[in-house]
C-alpha cells in the first residue's frame, strides 16, 4: 500500500504566489489559486503514475483558529500577517475542487495540518505501508526514515532540478545538518523566525547541528551545557534553556491526533466526471475543463454548473464578494485596486464612492476673520474629534517660512481659511504692514494651540511634517496626526505622492495650483502678497481635499494589509524626521573655503592635461566638443550616438575608455568628480547655512523612493562619495560645536545580511553568526584561497561580487569595476552561483512572483509595485526583473533603520541621555551629544538599531553596528 499525503495549506499558498490574479467572469470572483490548484493536483496525481502510483491519498488542510501550540506559546505564528482578501473566498473552494476530483479533504479544528500529515503518516508506516508527502516543508522532515518508507516529494520547480524531488534522509541531513530523527532537536535551539518558534538567540541551524551531533540531543545538551567552551555560546544556551524546551514542544509534530477517518477510508477513487465538471464549470476554468474532459472520455456539456457555486450564486461561499447594482461602486473598487467583498474591502469602496460623488464647491468655503467665526471652527473640531490641516507660508523652507494662513475642514465639502499675515503691496520695501480684517498671528495660534496638541483630537494633513516644523517654531506641538501622502504611500508606493495627482487619481478633482494664482519664473508671487479670496479658495480646498483623502485611502489600509506598515513605520516616522530638520547641523566655512580653493587647482590642473591630450582646448563640460574629440579627431571605437545625433559621453562610456587605456577619459572622469565636489558641496554648501540657527538643515523626502529609503534634499547630504579621499575631505566639514561630540552609528553589510535571511543562504548566515569576514569568507569559497594570509586582491574582488550580485551586476559591469575581462567576469558570477545555490534560487523566485504579481515584498510588508513587471519591452522587463531581486534587500534594510530611528529618541530618554539624532544617510545615523557622554550613549545607540526589526520578524542573522564619536563627521566614521 502507498499512502500519499498532500499539503493543501501549500499547494493554496503556492498557487495563490506563483500564478497572476484571474476573476470569475460573471461575478468578479476571485479563482486564479483556485484554478492553479486545480491544475498542481491533478499534474501531481499524473506524475505519480506506474510503480509510484498510491493506493491511497488525502489532501490535508489548515482549521481556522488556534491549536494547543498556542496555549504553550501565545506568540507563536503571531507575527504572521492576515491573508490576502482576494484569497479568502478561494479557501473553501480549494475543498470543493480537493473533493471534485474525488480525493479526501481533511482538515481538524485544533490541529495544523502537519499533525494530520504526521499522525496518517505514522499509523500507514506501522501498518508496513509506503508513504508519500507532498510537500517542501522544513517541519515535516522529521517524519522521513531512514528506510524510506516515509519519504517528503517536493514539487516546486526549481532551476536544474527534476520536476519531482525526493526528499530523504540525505536531503535531510544536507539541510539540517543531522539525522532526521534530530531535527526537532536542531529546531529547538535554532527557533523559526517564519514562525515565531524562539529558539536560543544568536544560534543558528550550523552551530545546533553541531552541538546536537556532539551531544546527542536537547536535553543532554541543556544539561551539560556549563561544559562548552565558547563563552557566548555558553551562557546562550544557559539562559535560554526554558525556551529552547518550549521551542521543541512547538515545533514536534503530534502523532495521535484523534481522526474520524481510518486509512481505509482514504482509498483512492478514481475521478468522477459527475462530481468534477459541474464545478469546473461553475469555476468558468473552459481550459481545464476541456483538457480534463479529452482525458476522461467524457463530454463536460453533459453536465450543468454546481448551482450552489455557479455566477450569482457566490452568496453561498464564505467571504466571496456579491454583485453589485451600482456601477459607480464598481468602478469605485477597480479604482481602488482592492478585491470587492464583505467587510474592509467593501467599505473602502463604498466610501470612495459615496466621497467622489460629493462636488467641490469652493463658494462654500469660509474666510475667518473674526474671533467668533474661530470659536465655532474650535468647537466643530472639538465635537468630531478630528479635523484636516493646512497651513499657508512664505516659503517651502521649513526653517524659514512664515506663517500666511491656516487651513481647516471638518466635514466634506466644508472648509475655511485664516488669513494672519497676507502683506499689502510693497510691505516688504516700505513697511506697509498687513492687509487689514485678519486676526493677529498670536491670537489665532493661542486659540488653536490647545487643539491640535490635544491627543484625543486627530490633526490630518498632507505632507505632514512640514506643518510640524512650521508650528513647532510658533511652539506648538502638533499631534496625533493623519498624513495622506503617507497612506498612500503605504498602500501604493510613490506612484502618486502630491496633492493634486492624488485628488485627480481618486476623486477625479483637478485642484486650483499655485502656479494659476501666483504665477511662475521671477515675477511669481509669495503666498502673503496674493489676494486673501483667492488664497482662501486655494487653501480651503487643500483641507477639503486631504479630508476627502483621508476618508478614500484610509479604510484601504485594513482592506489592504498595509495598516501595520503604516501605524509603525510611516506614521509614527514623520514627527521624528521633523525634529531632526529642525536641528540641522554645523558646518565649518573655513574648512570649505579652502576646500574650493584646492577643488579650483586641481580642476585646472586637469583642464590643462585634458588640452594637452587633445592638442587642442575646448569645454570639458561640454558633451558635443567632447564626443567629436575622442571618436571624430582620436577615432576612437566604441563611440555611439544619441538620438539627437550627438555622440555619447556619458560617466559609463568614459569609464569603459578609461579602463581601455586613454589617458583623455581618465583626466575628463577626474574631472567631473572634481568639479561636481566642488560645485554641489564646498561652494553650495556655505549658502544653505541658516542665518537663524548657523546650521544646515537637509529636508527629508519619505515618501519617494519606491523601496522606502529616504531621500535628501536642499542640501542632499547622502551623495557625498565615502570612499574616496576628496569625500572624506568634505564630511571633515561637518562638525559638533564646542562642547559636543558627533557619533556615526552605521549598520555593518546590513543588505547582505538580509540577503542572507531572506534567502535562507546558511552559508553566509554561518558566517555572520562566526562573526567573520564575510569578504573573504566569501573569496575563500569562489577561489579556494585559505582566509589566512589572503591576498588583498582576492578579497576585493569576491567583495564587489558580494554587492553586485545583490544589484543584479551582469558580467559587463562586473568587468568594467574589477578591471577585468568580460568572460573572466563571467566565470566569477558563475562560480558564485555555484558556492551558493541559494541566491539563484532566490533571484530565479523574485523574477516568477513579480510577473506574477506585479510587486515584491519587504519582510515587513511593504509592497514593492513594478506596474511593468510584463511589459512588452525587453530592457524595461529585464530592468523590473534585476530591481525584484534587489527591492525586498533594500527596503528591508530601509524598513529597520526607520524602526531604529522611530525607537531611538525614547529610549535615549528612558536611559537618561542627552543626544540629538540629526542626519540619516543610508545605513548611518549622526548624533550630537555632549563631550564626555559618548561611552553611555553608543551602547543605547547600538542595542536599539540592533534590535530594530524585533518583534515584528526575528531575523536569523545578527545585525551589527559599527559606533564612533569625534569632532567632525568623517573621523566618527
Amino acid at each position: 500500500m502507498h499512502l500519499l499525503l498532500v499539503d493543501g495549506s501549500g499547494y493554496i499558498f503556492r498557487a495563490f504566489h506563483a500564478l497572476p490574479p484571474l476573476s470569475r467572469k460573471s461575478d468578479g470572483l476571485p479563482v486564479g489559486c483556485v484554478q492553479g490548484f486545480c491544475n498542481m493536483l491533478f499534474k501531481l496525481t499524473q506524475d505519480m503514475d506506474g510503480d509510484e502510483a498510491p493506493t491511497h491519498m488525502a489532501v490535508i488542510f489548515d482549521a481556522k483558529g488556534k491549536t494547543f501550540r498556542d496555549d504553550i506559546y501565545p506568540q507563536y505564528k503571531a507575527q504572521r500577517p492576515p491573508a490576502p482578501e482576494e484569497l479568502v473566498p478561494q479557501f473553501p473552494l480549494t475543498r470543493s475542487a480537493t473533493r471534485a476530483f474525488s480525493i479526501p479533504s481533511i482538515e481538524m479544528e485544533g490541529w495544523e495540518a502537519d499533525d494530520i500529515m504526521a499522525t496518517y503518516a505514522c499509523m500507514a508506516k506501522d501498518a508496513g505501508w509506503k508513504v508519500t508527502i507532498a510537500s517542501s516543508d522544513k517541519d515535516l522532515m522529521q517524519l522521513v526514515e531512514p528506510d524510506g518508507s516515509i519519504r517528503l516529494l517536493d514539487t516546486i520547480p526549481r532551476p536544474g532540478q527534476p520536476p519531482l524531488r525526493w526528499i530523504g534522509p540525505d536531503e535531510v541531513m544536507a539541510k539540517f545538518g543531522v539525522t532526521p530523527d534530530k531535527v526537532v532537536d536542531v529546531q529547538a535551539l535554532c527557533g523559526d523566525s517564519v514562525d515565531n518558534v524562539p529558539g536560543v538567540p544568536g544560534i543558528g541551524v550550523k552551530t545546533a547541528a553541531e552541538l546536537i551531533n556532539l551531544y546527542g540531543d536537547l536535553e543532554t545538551l541543556l544539561a551539560r551545557a556549563d561544559e562548552i567552551r565558547q563563552p557566548a555560546r555558553r551562557q546562550r544556551l544557559l539562559d535560554h534553556a526554558e525556551l529552547a524546551r518550549i521551542s521543541k514542544r512547538l515545533v514536534t509534530l503530534e502523532q495521535q491526533v484523534p481522526v474520524t477517518i481510518d486509512l481505509d477510508g482514504l482509498l483512492r477513487q478514481p475521478i468522477s466526471p459527475s462530481a468534477l465538471f459541474p464545478f469546473l464549470k461553475a469555476m468558468e476554468f473552459a481550459s481545464i475543463t476541456k483538457r480534463l474532459g479529452a482525458l476522461l472520455e467524457a463530454n463536460p456539456d453533459d453536465f450543468e454548473p454546481d448551482p450552489a457555486l455557479k455566477a450569482g450564486g457566490t452568496e453561498q461561499i464564505p467571504g466571496a464578494p456579491q454583485k453589485s447594482t451600482s456601477l459607480s461602486v464598481a468602478k469605485a473598487k477597480l479604482a481602488a485596486n482592492v478585491v470587492p467583498g464583505t467587510g474592509p474591502a467593501r467599505h473602502a469602496a463604498q466610501e470612495h464612492a459615496r466621497i467622489k460623488a460629493i462636488p467641490v464647491d469652493h463658494d462654500a468655503y469660509e474666510v475667518v476673520t473674526t474671533p467668533d467665526q474661530l470659536a465655532r471652527w474650535i468647537e466643530k473640531i472639538m465635537s468630531k474629534g478630528y479635523c484636516a490641516i493646512d497651513i499657508e507660508t512664505t516659503s517651502l523652507d521649513p526653517q524659514q517660512a512664515d506663517l500666511v494662513g491656516i487651513c481647516l475642514a471638518t466635514e466634506i465639502g466644508e472648509g475655511c481659511y485664516i488669513p494672519v499675515g497676507h502683506a499689502k503691496p510693497g510691505d516688504l520695501l516700505s513697511g506697509g504692514g498687513l492687509v487689514e480684517g485678519q486676526l493677529p498671528v498670536g491670537f489665532v495660534l493661542d486659540s488653536l494651540k490647545p487643539v491640535l496638541q490635544d491627543k484625543s483630537i486627530l490633526k490630518i494633513g498632507q505632507n505632514t511634517k512640514y506643518d510640524m516644523e512650521v508650528l513647532s517654531r510658533y511652539g506648538i506641538a502638533m499631534a496625533p496626526i493623519d498624513d495622506t501622502m503617507l497612506i498612500s504611500y503605504a498602500l501604493d508606493g510613490p506612484r502618486y505622492n502630491g496633492l493634486d495627482v492624488l485628488a485627480e487619481h481618486w476623486l477625479d478633482h483637478k485642484t486650483i495650483t499655485f502656479a494659476a494664482l501666483a504665477g511662475t519664473g521671477k515675477a511669481q508671487k509669495s503666498f502673503d502678497q496674493l489676494d486673501i479670496a483667492a488664497a482662501a479658495r486655494y487653501g480651503a480646498e487643500d483641507a477639503d481635499i486631504t479630508l476627502r483623502l483621508w476618508q478614500v485611502l484610509k479604510p484601504r489600509l485594513a482592506a489592504e494589509n498595509a495598516t501595520t506598515l503604516y501605524e509603525t513605520i510611516e506614521r509614527p516616522l514623520a514627527p521624528v524626521l521633523a525634529r531632526m530638520e529642525a536641528r540641522g547641523i554645523m558646518v565649518d566655512r573655513q574648512i570649505l573655503a579652502r576646500l574650493s580653493g584646492d577643488f579650483a587647482q586641481r580642476a585646472a590642473a586637469f583642464e590643462a592635461e585634458a588640452f594637452e591630450l587633445a592638442g587642442q582646448s575646448f569645454n570639458l563640460g561640454s558633451p558635443k566638443q567632447l564626443g567629436e574629440i575622442l571618436f571624430e579627431k582620436m577615432g576612437l571605437d566604441g563611440g555611439s550616438k544619441t538620438k539627437t545625433g550627438a555622440w555619447s559621453t556619458g560617466a559609463d562610456v568614459l569609464e569603459d575608455l578609461a579602463l581601455k587605456g586613454v589617458p583623455l577619459a581618465r583626466t575628463i572622469v577626474d574631472w567631473r568628480q572634481l568639479t561636481k565636489l566642488k560645485g554641489t558641496y564646498t561652494d553650495a554648501l556655505p549658502t544653505y547655512i541658516n542665518p537663524r540657527t548657523g546650521r544646515v538643515h537637509t529636508s527629508y523626502s519619505q515618501a519617494s523612493v519606491l523601496t522606502g529609503r529616504l531621500s535628501s534634499n536642499d542640501p542632499n547630504l547622502q551623495n557625498i562619495p565615502i570612499r574616496t579621499e576628496d569625500g572624506r575631505k568634505i564630511r571633515r566639514a561637518f562638525i559638533a560645536p564646542p562642547g559636543k561630540m558627533l557619533i556615526s552609528a552605521d549598520y555593518s553589510q546590513i543588505e547582505l545580511r538580509v540577503l542572507a535571511h531572506i534567502a535562507d543562504i546558511q552559508a553566509l548566515k554561518d558566517a555572520f553568526e562566526e562573526g567573520l569576514d564575510i569578504h573573504a569568507m566569501t573569496a575563500s569559497e569562489m577561489f579556494n584561497v585559505p582566509v589566512e594570509g589572503m591576498p588583498s586582491e582576492v578579497r576585493r574582488r569576491a567583495k564587489a561580487i558580494n554587492f553586485g550580485i545583490i544589484y543584479g551586476i551582469s558580467a559587463f559591469g562586473l568587468a568594467n569595476q574589477l578591471g577585468i575581462a568580460r568572460s573572466e567576469a563571467g566565470d566569477y558570477i558563475k562560480t558564485y552561483f555555484e558556492r551558493f545555490p541559494g541566491i539563484k534560487d532566490y533571484m530565479a523566485a523574485q523574477k516568477l512572483k513579480v510577473k506574477a504579481d506585479g510587486h515584491v515584498m519587504t519582510i515587513f510588508g511593504r509592497r514593492i509595485q513594478f506596474p511593468n513587471a510584463n511589459s512588452g519591452n525587453p530592457s524595461e522587463r529585464a530592468f523590473v526583473e534585476r530591481a525584484s531581486i534587489n527591492a525586498p534587500i533594500q527596503g528591508s534594510a530601509a524598513d529597520i533603520i526607520r524602526r531604529a530611528m522611530i525607537r531611538m529618541e525614547s529610549e535615549l530618554n528612558q536611559a537618561g541621555i542627552e543626544a540629538d539624532m540629526l542626519l540619516q544617510v543610508h545605513d548611518e545615523l549622526i548624533f550630537e551629544v555632549p563631550e564626555g557622554t559618548e561611552d553611555r550613549a553608543i551602547p543605547v545607540i547600538r542595542q536599539v538599531m540592533e534590535g530594530a526589526a524585533e518583534p515584528a520578524v526575528r531575523l536569523s542573522v545578527p545585525i551589527r553596528v559599527d559606533a564612533k564619536a569625534a569632532r567632525n563627521w568623517d573621523e566618527a566614521h
